[in-house]
């Protein structure tokens, strides 16, 4: 049960990580990678990397694909949302989820990298 809530916290820390910088921007000015910055996404997106190599230490994969679905279930969220209310809004839909996919599975495997590369330094410094 703890693993499910632990896997359950990176995903939302990806959705947040992806969601925040995206969700206050009207659908007409949003450009992918660019409105919301690609560099915004990165750096969330690494720091929600960094609290799921933290939650799930058992693999570097877990964490990293678990922020990464985060990703891309914000996006999905937004699609969902906005073609409830246009539905010929978000026609190339599936390319806004590959590029956010893309770009949080980049940063999730820097943030779980650095929780990784952390742990270890704490473990070689002990007393």
């Amino acid at each position: 049960m703890e693993r499910y809530l632990r896997l359950s916290t990176a995903v939302l820390a990806g959705t947040l990580a992806c969601g925040l910088p995206l969700w206050p921007i009207p659908y007409s000015q949003v450009s992918l990678p660019g409105n919301p910055s690609a560099g915004t996404w990165l750096a969330t997106g690494a720091l929600a990397g960094l609290v799921g190599g933290y939650l799930i230490r058992t693999s570097f994969r877990a964490p990293t694909f678990a922020v990464a679905g985060g990703f891309v279930l914000a996006v999905m969220l937004r699609v969902s949302v906005e073609t409830s209310r246009d539905p010929t809004s978000h026609n190339l839909w599936p390319f806004e989820v590959v590029i956010a996919g893309a770009i949080g599975l980049f940063a999730a495997a820097v943030g779980v990298g650095v929780a990784r590369l952390m742990r270890r330094t704490a473990r070689t410094d002990g007393p």
